[in-house]
C-alpha cells in the first residue's frame, strides 16, 4: 500500500449543465424565456376547445297563421251567406202580369188601362222604384168581387219597417184590425186589415206583402174575408214575381 495522497474526487457532473458550466433548468420557470425567444408569428396559441353549433330547425309558423285566417274567412263567409240569403232570394225581381193571375182575369179595358198607366207614372214620380205594375183583376164567376193590385219592385233594406206605411196609405183611413199572415215560401211579411175605399168609401180588405225586393198591395172588394184575401194575395204574389 502506497502512502501517496489520494487525489481529490472531481465535482459531480450536472447533467443539465451547458458548455458554460451553468445549469439550465427546464422547469416551468424556463418556458416563458423559451417562448420569448420564438417569433410571435410562430408561437402556437393554446388549443381552444372546438364548439360545434347544431342548427335547430325553425318551426314554420306561417302555415298555422294561414290556416287560422282561412278558417276565420270561411266562418265569416258562412255567416255572411246565411245573413244575406233572404236578400239574394228576394232581390232583384220583376213583376210580370199576364192575362190570368192566380185564377183571376186581368181587366184590359181602355178605361182601366188608362187609369192604371196614370197610377204607374205617379208611382215612378214619387217613389224610387225599378218597376211598377197596376191592374184590376176579376173573378170569372163573381164580377162583384174585384181586386185592385199594385206591385212595385226595388231594394228594400227594412221590409217590416216600411210595411206599416204602405198599409196606412192604401185606403181612406188607416186599416183596423191588422193581422199578420204567413208570407209563403218567398218569405217576407204579409198583413191584412179592414179599410175603406178612398173614392166610394166602400168597405175593403187591404192586404200587403213586402220583402227585400218587392212591395205588393191588394184592395179586395165585395165582402171577402180577411183570411181569404190573405190567401189570394199570397197566390198572386207567387204568380207575378220573377227573379231578375
Amino acid at each position: 500500500m502506497s502512502d501517496a495522497p489520494t487525489p481529490p474526487l472531481p465535482p459531480p457532473v450536472d447533467p443539465w449543465a451547458g458548455r458554460d458550466g451553468h445549469t439550465h433548468t427546464l422547469g416551468m420557470a424556463s418556458i416563458p424565456q423559451r417562448l420569448a425567444s420564438v417569433p410571435a408569428e410562430q408561437r402556437l396559441a393554446p388549443a381552444q376547445p372546438q364548439v360545434v353549433y347544431v342548427e335547430r330547425p325553425r318551426r314554420r309558423r306561417w302555415p298555422w297563421v294561414l290556416g287560422t285566417l282561412t278558417v276565420l274567412s270561411l266562418g265569416c263567409c258562412g255567416v255572411l251567406a246565411v245573413v244575406t240569403a233572404p236578400i239574394r232570394a228576394q232581390y232583384p225581381v220583376r213583376a210580370e202580369l199576364g192575362t190570368t193571375i192566380a185564377g183571376l182575369r186581368r181587366d184590359d179595358s181602355p178605361q182601366v188601362r188608362a187609369a192604371a198607366n196614370e197610377l204607374i207614372a205617379q208611382i215612378h214620380r214619387e217613389q224610387d222604384v225599378t218597376g211598377a205594375e197596376v191592374a184590376k183583376l176579376d173573378e170569372p164567376k163573381h164580377k162583384d168581387t174585384p181586386v185592385v193590385l199594385v206591385v212595385a219592385t226595388r231594394f228594400i233594406l227594412d221590409p217590416a219597417g216600411e210595411l206599416d206605411g204602405a198599409l196606412a196609405g192604401a185606403g181612406r183611413d188607416r186599416p183596423t184590425g191588422v193581422r199578420s199572415y204567413a208570407a209563403g215560401a218567398r218569405g217576407g211579411e204579409l198583413r191584412c186589415g179592414n179599410g175603406r175605399d178612398k173614392q166610394s168609401d166602400a168597405p175593403v180588405v187591404v192586404c200587403a206583402w213586402i220583402d227585400h225586393g218587392s212591395l205588393g198591395l191588394g184592395l179586395f172588394y165585395g165582402g171577402r174575408s180577411m183570411d181569404d184575401s190573405a190567401r189570394l194575395l199570397r197566390e198572386i204574389r207567387d204568380d207575378v214575381l220573377v227573379k231578375a
